[in-house]
This record gives structure tokens, sequence and C-alpha cells, in this order.
């Protein structure tokens, strides 16, 4: 390469450098405004797991969610699960089972979606977020949970435009979970009665922690 066009090159890889760490911060900018201004929302949800050795889903589902710290994820069918959290524990309920299991939600939460989502400040104080570029017309940002403790190591998090569409998590054991967004309401009144949970007469309740 002659010497007029190395000198020609390393403006343009300049250039180039600095239009991607603008990119890198207008992802992660993108994911702390919005939930800088998030009081609640709504959106349709579908699951799927996968291991080395199995693949589960979809699993659907209605997810709502209300800051500071609820949120309820409610599985369709009459056998599906829920899970609630109302601010201080959170409770599983398996109705094939007939069972309900408890445990504290901050334990529960950390270094996963929902902590990211439903804690204000968590982006912050609990992840390292980086840009992870654009596919398939979605932004991704990888976040990595700055607790060594966190039973996952990535979680993902996607968004259509300015519409959240994605949030994936790989957990420690290998197992990625996939929850794919849809009829996504951002800031709507939600009955507090959704992150109210009694479990019912009768069943047997575990406590994990």
């Amino acid at each position: 390469m002659s010497k007029a066009l190395r000198l020609w090159l390393w403006p343009v890889a300049a250039l180039l450098a600095s239009l991607s760490t603008v990119a890198a911060a207008a992802s992660v900018e993108r994911l702390e405004n919005y939930l800088a201004g998030l009081e609640s929302l709504k959106a349709r949800f579908s699951q799927t797991i996968e291991t080395r050795d199995a693949y589960t889903g979809p699993l659907e589902g209605t997810f709502y969610l209300q800051r500071p710290g609820r949120f309820r994820w409610e599985y369709d069918g009459s056998e599906g699960q829920l899970i609630v959290a109302d601010g201080e524990r959170i409770w599983l309920l398996d109705r094939e089972l007939e069972q309900v299991s408890h445990q504290s939600q901050k334990d529960a939460l950390s270094g996963t979606p929902a902590q990211l989502l439903a804690e204000s400040g968590a982006l912050a104080e609990s992840f390292n977020a980086e840009d992870a570029g654009d596919m398939n017309g979605l932004s991704w940002i990888d976040l990595t949970p700055s607790d060594p403790e966190s039973q996952f190591s990535l979680v993902r998090v996607a968004f259509r435009g300015d519409a959240l569409d994605r949030l994936e998590m790989l957990d420690s054991f290998g197992q990625y979970t996939r929850f794919v967004l849809s009829e996504v309401e951002r800031n709507v009144p939600l009955d507090e009665a959704l992150f109210r949970f009694e479990p019912p007469r009768g069943w047997d309740v575990f406590q994990t922690h």
C-alpha cells in the first residue's frame, strides 16, 4: 500500500470508528430512555426455551408490569402457570401440580430482564451494556449482569424502531430463553389486583428462599 493511500485511509478509518461508537451509544441510550420513562407495560408474549438437547415452546401469554417492582406473567390455557411479583415476593402458581412456591423477589430477580424492566436504576446498577448491532430490522443491546452470583450470564434486548420487541437470556446452565413481544402497550392504566396474590385454598405452598 502506498504512503499516499495510507494517509487517505487513516481519516476514513477514524471516521468509521467514531460512527460505530456513536451508533453503540445511541442503542444503549435508546434503552436508557425507554426505561427512564417507563411506568407500566402490557404485552402479549411468545416464549421458547432451548438447551443443548431440547426445545420447548412456544408458550404464550400476557405480561403486565407496574413500576416499581411489580409484574405478572400469565400463561395461556387452563393448565398454564402464573407468576406474580408483588414488590416483596415472587409467587409461582402451578395449576397442573396444584401447588404454589414463593421466594424473595430481590434474590430471584438479580440479573434478569424482569429486574431490568421492573426496577428503576437497574440498568446502570446491575448491568454492563454494550451495543450488539442491527439484524433483521432489530437493534440489539447485550447486557452482562454485574453480580457474579447472578444465575444469568447474558441478557439481550431488541428494539424495532423505538418499540421493545424481544427479551432473551442465557443462564449458567446453558439454557437460552427467548420472549418475543407483541401488542405492546406502554404506560397504560393497570388494575392493582393484577399484582396481588393469594394461594388457592387447599393447595400446597412452599417457600424456596
